[in-house]
């Protein structure tokens, strides 16, 4: 009975020799160092880091952009190609990574461009509509006056 006793604590002693010297040497690992050039983020405007608050009438203005936009692409795409791209869209991949798979023609990618192009004109005016005068100048500059400076 004490054999038996003393082999458990040798095992348990053995498992947490190791557990021990295990953990200290993943915490002496080396951290990984981001890269040596910091990166700069920039700000296009003062509302960027801010969520959009959409009326509902421009919610369903997008919605409705953006149908007519996987429309126009699906009459461009052969049937394997189309049924790929309904299947991505159906997974609600994004649809830049969509396109890049379905090895696309050179007037297919053409075209495709002009039709993205379109729709993100689209949703520029529709969420302009929504930006006040304060929000809508990126750079914070406000309009001259029409009247002269006085001296």
């Amino acid at each position: 009975m004490s054999i038996n006793s003393i082999k458990r604590l040798s095992v348990f002693s053995t498992i947490f020799t190791f557990a021990t010297i295990l953990h200290g040497i993943v915490l002496a690992a080396p951290v990984p160092n981001p890269s040596p050039t910091p990166v700069l983020k920039t700000q296009t405007s003062p509302t960027s880091h801010q969520p959009i608050k959409l009326t509902n009438q421009q919610r369903l203005q997008i919605q409705v952009a953006r149908q007519q936009r996987d429309k126009d692409i699906e009459a461009l795409l052969n049937p394997s190609q189309d049924t790929k791209f309904k299947a991505a869209l159906q997974s609600r991949q994004r649809i830049r990574i969509v396109l890049k798979s379905l090895d696309l023609n050179q007037d297919q990618q053409k075209q495709v461009q002009s039709i993205l192009q379109t729709y993100n004109l689209q949703v520029k005016k529709i969420l302009s509509s929504q930006a006040s005068p304060a929000t809508s100048n990126s750079v914070g500059i406000t309009s001259p006056t029409s009247q002269p400076i006085q001296k």
